[in-house]
């Protein structure tokens, strides 16, 4: 079991890496609209660049920070019926809602995000209105970037699952919430 804490630990890695740059690209955001808002209010200048901009750094926030939303289980979750059941049957359950239900779905978002960044890529797709911005791959490559995150993410947590089963004096708790 120390063996797949220490798995868990790097699989997790990565996560919050991702996690602290999508805390930089929010000061990014920040100035961006800031900068957006005082040009438009008084100097009257506007630009579609940088409308476009801050909602690709929306975007790529919000979905940079899923793998580790699932590591701290910070994630949307509908508990209906987990608060009446016992610890190691919720932690049976969490495993197989991972292995079942996460994992594939996360591999399949992964498979065609891959395929939707790089036809972009390949067309040189640009903004639909042509005066926004150019390199529309940059974004759409978040996707896949998202799906792998949140596999590892899963993955981490599934690990710590079942050395919280098998071994509850190595791991406690399997998400890392603080």
């Amino acid at each position: 079991m120390e063996t797949c804490l220490s798995i868990s630990r790097w699989l997790a890695v990565p996560c919050r890496w991702f996690a602290v740059f999508a805390g930089a690209l929010l000061l990014v955001l920040a100035g961006v609209i800031i900068y957006d808002v005082i040009g438009r209010r008084f100097f009257a200048t506007g630009s579609f660049k940088l409308q476009e901009l801050e909602w690709h750094l929306h975007g790529g926030i919000a979905v940079l920070a899923f793998g580790y939303a699932y590591l701290k289980d910070a994630h949307v979750r509908i508990d209906i019926f987990v608060d009446r059941i016992g610890e190691r049957r919720r932690l049976w359950l969490e495993f197989f809602a991972i292995c079942l239900f996460l994992l594939p779905f996360m591999a399949l978002l992964f498979w065609f995000g891959y395929d939707f960044a790089e036809r972009a890529f390949i067309r040189g797709e640009t903004s639909s209105g042509g005066v926004g911005l150019s390199d529309r791959w940059i974004i759409k490559s978040a996707v896949p970037l998202a799906a792998v995150l949140t596999i590892l993410g899963g993955l981490s947590v599934a690990l710590r699952c079942l050395a919280a089963l098998f071994r509850p004096d190595m791991c406690s708790d399997p998400f890392e919430r603080s």
